[in-house]
């Protein structure tokens, strides 16, 4: 639809975001009813992790429901990011 127009993709995308917030609740883990698991097989470390140029920040991304907890993934994201690129 934007080609006619000079777009170019590749060239000028450089990040894409979906909100989900109004569509869902994350869901926290409750340790009476689900088994304990190493830090590093949790589902919410496990689902975050970077592919490639590809982050993962919301409230899923850190195991609450909160929007603190959707900042702060945020800002892990970015700063997983800017490591890689120094790496």
């Amino acid at each position: 639809m934007l080609k006619d127009g000079g777009f170019d993709p590749a060239r000028d995308i450089t990040a894409i975001t979906v909100n989900r917030w109004p569509h869902g609740y994350s869901p926290e883990y409750n340790t009476l009813f689900e088994p304990e698991l190493p830090e590093s097989n949790k589902p919410y470390i496990v689902g975050r992790a970077r592919f490639g140029r590809i982050t993962i920040a919301n409230s899923d991304a850190g195991g609450s429901a909160y929007t603190d907890a959707a900042i702060d993934q945020g800002h892990r994201a970015v700063m997983e990011l800017l490591h890689a690129e120094k790496a």
